[in-house]
């Protein structure tokens, strides 16, 4: 049935909370799995130290070597996860595309022909999902296959509110 997950990954522990779900799923079909991590492109990298510079004196900056660091920081992250799941069993592979992130795992699902993305939400609503976008909403209503989104929140936020606590 999955015959190919793409995992979609931030570096974040919370957004690694979907491992132990892709782990199952990829163990009960065999599943291949594909983690990806986005990295940013030239044309973002500019456009944010050009925002963030003076005017006056702005300086224009390479973006080669910010864009080789973070490609070398995200590769070594995504070859750490895929370690993990190997030793696990699970046949797996990374890419760190340039780009977005719905954007890079929209067009890599389609691309690679996977049959599921995996994936955290931080499930924000009102106010913080009009701030901060939802990358979880716009790949589910554009995903050109299934979505397993779970839920997260920050470690300080699990604990059970009083009224979630049951009265006995």
């Amino acid at each position: 049935m999955y015959q190919h997950i793409l995992v979609a990954l931030d570096g974040s522990p919370l957004a690694e909370r979907i491992l132990p779900h892709v782990e199952a799923i990829a163990a009960k079909f065999g599943s291949a799995i594909t983690l990806l991590n986005c990295t940013e492109s030239v044309g973002q990298v500019i456009a944010e130290t050009t925002a963030a510079a003076d005017p006056v004196g702005a300086v224009v900056v390479d973006p080669a070597p910010i864009l080789e660091a973070e490609r070398e920081v995200a590769g070594g992250y995504l070859e750490r996860v895929a370690e993990r799941l190997r030793a696990a069993g699970a046949r797996v592979e990374w890419e760190d595309p340039e780009g977005p992130p719905d954007d890079a795992i929209l067009r890599r699902a389609a691309e690679l022909g996977v049959d599921l993305i995996a994936m955290t939400t931080h499930g924000r609503s009102g106010l913080g999902r009009m701030v901060f976008g939802s990358v979880a909403d716009r790949v589910l209503h554009h995903a050109p296959c299934a979505v397993l989104l779970v839920r997260v929140h920050e470690e300080n936020h699990d604990r059970p509110k009083a009224r979630d606590v049951p009265v006995i």
